[in-house]
């Protein structure tokens, strides 16, 4: 008898559901024939951008997927970046320290050419002085 309640009540949410979807449809249906062609391409895009998102979620996940599948082997990727930036900095630390003490040598190489030079030149003599012109008679 219970099972016969249960049919009852599904019948009758069955008959309702049914009846319900039907006056939906009729007022639907009557308005979306006084559409025009402008609401339609408006439901259309409509459409087009939510199954796009669709493909860029799924998409999104799974690539968050695949690198929390990656990330069980990150600490040994970790420590062998981690060496390779400390070697890259050794080796420019000493390149840029090359560079100066190459730099001040060439320095101290041209000053010293640039002494030996200015020593060499003869100091210039200050020009004759100009005879005074005569002092004019008083009259």
């Amino acid at each position: 008898m219970a099972q016969d309640s249960f049919a009852d009540q599904r019948q009758r949410f069955t008959g309702r559901a049914m009846e319900l979807s039907r006056a939906v449809l009729k007022i639907v249906s009557e308005d979306v024939r006084t559409w025009d062609v402008f609401r339609w391409i408006v439901i259309v895009l409509l459409a087009l951008n939510l199954m796009l998102l669709i493909v860029l979620v799924g998409g999104l996940r799974s690539e968050i997927a695949d690198l929390k599948q990656d990330r069980g082997t990150s600490a040994k990727d970790l420590a062998g970046v981690s060496k390779e930036i400390g070697d890259t900095r050794a080796a420019l630390t000493q390149a840029i320290t090359d560079t100066r003490s190459g730099l001040q040598g060439d320095i101290a190489k041209i000053s010293a050419k640039l002494d030996a030079r200015v020593q060499q030149q003869p100091k210039p003599t200050a020009p004759p002085a100009a005879p005074k012109p005569g002092a004019k008679p008083k009259p």
